[in-house]
């Protein structure tokens, strides 16, 4: 679980947007078959997304 929270405080803000864009992209792949995980995955990409952004925003 440290690797976990140390990865989302030590990564960089911009890779963290682009790792958000890229599960929100695949996400709709998976769409018809799998409504739930579709849902689940856009909500993640969602907060870390947010998380991301204001991080950026902080920084500055």
């Amino acid at each position: 679980m440290n690797k976990v929270t140390s990865f989302f405080k030590e990564t960089s803000a911009l890779k963290l947007i682009l790792i958000s864009i890229g599960i929100a992209v695949l996400s709709y792949f998976i769409q018809k078959p799998l409504p739930n995980i579709f849902m689940g995955l856009r909500l993640f990409a969602f907060v870390l997304f947010v998380y991301a952004a204001i991080r950026l925003l902080n920084k500055k």
